[in-house]
């Protein structure tokens, strides 16, 4: 049944191709290069913003910003969650994943919603497409149909009940600008952690942008990790060892984050970024009456990230991103070490390759065994809403990657 899909290039021309056609069907051209259908939303072309937003003031302690108007500008929780999200189903990190479209990822039980709160999880297997490529588990790649801006200050909340965590997994929670290449319009990891790895709070950007490395020093949060920053240099390229900047900060693990569920959030102005997270007993009043006041968190600060003035114009609107991974580029890569070189199975740690998802990788063989359906089925990630809250009377705007209908740029 997984594949009845008929790998007929015509159907691409005349829009009959079967549902799975996409990820089943569009490897197995060898003779011409085949595009999924990709369906474009008519939109209402949106007027330039071009109000000119005024910086927050500095609280007395210098190390947070006092912003008193947020008001709530999306709200997705419930049974109409995922209307807020685009499903991309574009790999980019090479894992043993298969992201997949909304339809699907009900059929699959990949998503659903329940007692007014959404679930994420991994699904069943996917077999192989092509010659050489290997089993794949269902999963959701989410992206806001909007996109905010930094320079007018917002604040996302997530309140989440469950998250997922383990050897193989790689869940995160993360914004991005989709109007520029990669990095070009920023990157900020929220929550991204791998195997048993500690979280890293990490912002990217295309061009030149530093953090402010004396206050970040001065406003690191209380338990932070001992080391100074890992760089203060948020400009990023792989390919000459610039991986963004992550200040010092405090580095719980994705155990940590299931065992202590309540309130993640992220507040982003043109002074700084300062990630919160909050247990749910302790869920302050004003959050409970959407009018949140951060700079009464102090205690619940998990990173401070002071940009330098430079930076501002260079960031662009910046889309929320949810996403079940599994393998690939990082968990794949580290798979096997730390807390998950004694709790994986040898056969999963010997005998293979560490890598990218391929037949032979280590982490891909583990997560895609079905010995592994139980467990991997059972991690959850149990979202009961995502807000944001937006200053100066500012609104989010289309995203880029609504706007072209779930495609990632590409150079």
């Amino acid at each position: 049944d997984r594949n009845r899909c008929q790998c007929n290039a015509g159907c691409m021309a005349h829009g009959n191709c079967c549902y799975d056609h996409s990820w089943i069907c569009a490897n197995a051209y060898t003779h011409a290069e085949v595009e999924p259908v990709i369906k474009v939303p008519e939109l209402e072309e949106e007027p330039p913003d071009l109000t000119v937003y005024k910086a927050p003031e500095f609280s007395d302690d210098g190390c947070a910003v006092v912003v008193q108007d947020y008001a709530v500008d999306m709200e997705a929780e419930g049974s109409t969650f995922f209307d807020n999200f685009v499903f991309v189903e574009v790999d980019d990190v090479h894992g043993a994943h298969q992201f997949t479209n909304e339809s699907v990822a009900k059929r699959e039980g990949v998503i659903s919603t329940r007692d007014d709160s959404a679930q994420l999880q991994f699904g069943g297997l996917r077999a192989p497409s092509y010659g050489g490529e290997a089993w794949k588990r269902y999963a959701v790649n989410l992206h806001t149909k909007k996109a905010w801006n930094p320079s007018a200050g917002f604040l996302v909340v997530m309140s989440y009940s469950q998250l997922p965590y383990g050897c193989g997994l790689w869940p995160s929670f993360w914004m991005m600008n989709s109007d520029k290449i990669w990095p070009g319009g920023g990157e900020l990891d929220i929550l991204e952690f791998a195997n048993m790895e500690a979280n890293k709070v990490t912002f990217h950007l295309g061009e030149r942008c530093n953090l402010d490395a004396a206050k970040a020093a001065q406003c690191a949060p209380m338990q932070a990790q001992v080391n100074a920053a890992n760089s203060a240099e948020c400009e990023t390229n792989y390919f000459v060892n610039k991986f963004g900047c992550m200040p010092k900060q405090r580095q719980p693990n994705g155990q940590w984050f299931a065992k202590n569920p309540g309130i993640i959030a992220a507040e982003w102005t043109s002074k700084s970024i300062t990630i919160f997270h909050i247990p749910k007993e302790e869920v302050p009043e004003d959050i409970e009456a959407d009018k949140p006041r951060p700079t009464s968190w102090k205690k619940w600060v998990v990173a401070y990230l002071p940009l330098s003035s430079s930076c501002n114009s260079k960031i662009g609107p910046q889309e929320l991103v949810i996403n079940m991974q599994l393998c690939g580029d990082w968990a794949g890569g580290t798979f096997g070490k730390g807390q998950c070189a004694n709790s994986v199975p040898s056969q999963y740690r010997h005998g293979c390759v560490t890598g990218l998802s391929q037949p032979s990788d280590c982490c891909t063989k583990y997560v895609t065994s079905p010995a592994q359906d139980q467990m991997l089925k059972s991690q959850v990630w149990d979202i009961d809403y995502v807000k944001v809250y937006t200053s100066q009377g500012a609104k989010g705007r289309y995203s880029g990657t609504y706007k072209r209908g779930g495609v990632p740029l590409k150079e």
